[in-house]
């Protein structure tokens, strides 16, 4: 099956949901419009509300499923016939935690899930928990590895949601600046890592005192680049996925799966403690 995915890298408004659900309705539409064959369409981390809202985050969030601007999207996703994946803060009908979350909804408009950022930053756990599920997200035209942004960094996450079946990756971003090139080194690294295609849409602009810096990009199952944003302008990107060429990637040179050594591996299920004090002891005999 060949796919034609797209992602929208823009600049949210902070703090201002109908501004930006607008914005969204409205590239969308052009995007669509561009490219009737568009099966799966992308906006950043936190596209709905901005990146830098702090304590306003409790106000802004939305109950999945039900949230006003959810309905809206769900409602965008039947009128484009895509899949539709939009970063937003959720929260529940009672007060509690706060999760910097994906929305992916199907061609349908049907909420198929929520997608909870699991690794969050330390400055981002002061307004967000992190989410603790890593299932592949499964949809109309497959199923998504939905990642946000630094989750992309963590080698284990995209890891888990391939061994769990996924057939694409898609990650939403508010990577900053000035590591455009780590970004693009992740990202490309997690499709070459598990021979998966991979849509990695990042946010541009500023908000209060940080930029962001785009360079959303498309790669195939070996981390090359089917369609790339070399800038950090808002703009769009269109590029067709071939899950036909995943299988045989896999079937020939593409054996990272396939050749891993899980019985040498254990040091992975080790608290991060435990290998930073065996790191340091080791460095303090070297030093002294």
């Amino acid at each position: 099956m060949v796919l034609t995915v797209g992602g929208i890298q823009l600049a949210p408004v902070t703090a201002e949901p109908a501004t930006n659900l607008a914005n969204i309705k409205r590239l969308g539409r052009v995007v669509k419009d561009a490219n009737p064959e568009l099966s799966l369409l992308v906006f950043p981390e936190l596209a709905l509300t901005g990146y830098r809202a702090g304590d306003r985050f409790g106000d802004l969030a939305e109950i999945w499923q039900h949230g006003p601007y959810l309905e809206q999207l769900a409602g965008l996703a039947a009128e484009l016939e895509v899949v539709l994946v939009v970063g937003f803060a959720e929260g529940g009908d009672t007060p509690g935690p706060v999760y910097d979350a994906a929305g992916v909804f199907d061609r349908d408009g049907t909420p198929v899930k929520s997608y909870r950022k699991t690794h969050c930053l330390e400055s981002e756990r002061h307004f967000f928990a992190n989410g603790d599920e890593l299932l592949p997200v499964e949809t109309s035209i497959g199923a998504l590895g939905v990642m946000i942004c630094w989750d992309a960094a963590i080698p284990e996450v995209a890891r888990v949601l391939a061994l769990s079946g996924a057939d694409l990756l898609v990650t939403i971003g508010a990577w900053e600046d000035p590591y455009a090139p780590d970004w693009e080194l992740a990202t490309a690294a997690r499709a070459y890592d598990n021979v998966l295609p991979h849509i990695a849409v990042n946010r541009t602009g500023t908000d209060l005192d940080v930029r962001f810096s785009g360079h959303s990009s498309v790669f195939d199952c070996l981390g090359h680049p089917l369609g790339k944003l070399t800038v950090e302008e808002d703009g769009f990107l269109v590029a067709r996925v071939d899950f036909a060429r995943t299988e045989e990637v896999r079937a020939g040179y593409g054996t990272q799966l396939r050749d891993r050594r899980p019985e040498l591996y254990s040091k992975l299920s080790e608290p991060v403690a435990l290998a930073l004090s065996s790191a340091n002891q080791r460095s303090q005999t070297l030093l002294f």
